[in-house]
């Protein structure tokens, strides 16, 4: 009898695979607006998010391993951009760096980067996006850095 071998890329596939359909699942529960996915609030980020998420197995079939860990990156960056954003800027500035991300940030993309950094009751969802996140991330760079 074979022995099933649990390695770095079978955790990279896997995680993958949940995060790219964990944005489509609910993260939480609002009374009034009812489940909350992040697609649902966030359609371009979510796109993203699972391109970036998919892009890693097929980093792996590539044998481009070095190049792994810019998708958890790619992934981080989407998500937390509108409170990166919002952080950088000085209150009531509208300098140079506000007028270009203006434009690069929607409503709705800030209020789902705030919405997913204060989540305190995820609903089933959203516990397969955050495990699939964290996973991915941890096996991206560790599998990026064992190459």
């Amino acid at each position: 009898m074979k022995k099933f071998k649990f390695d770095l890329s079978m955790a990279v596939y896997i995680s993958a695979l949940m995060l790219a359909l964990g944005v489509f699942l609910p993260l939480t529960n609002i009374p009034i607006y009812g489940d909350v996915s992040y697609h649902r609030i966030a359609k371009i980020e979510a796109y993203l998010v699972v391109v970036f998420a998919l892009a890693a197995p097929v980093m792996l079939f590539l044998n481009q391993t070095k190049r792994l860990f810019f998708a958890p990156l790619g992934i981080w960056i989407v998500l937390l951009f509108p409170a990166l954003k919002s952080a950088l800027t000085p209150k009531g500035s509208k300098g140079m760096f506000s007028g270009i991300t203006d434009g690069a940030s929607s409503v709705m993309g800030e209020f789902a980067a705030r919405l997913f950094l204060n989540i305190a009751n995820f609903e089933w969802g959203g516990l397969i996006f955050i495990a699939g996140l964290l996973v991915f991330t941890v096996a991206c760079v560790l599998k990026a850095l064992k190459k």
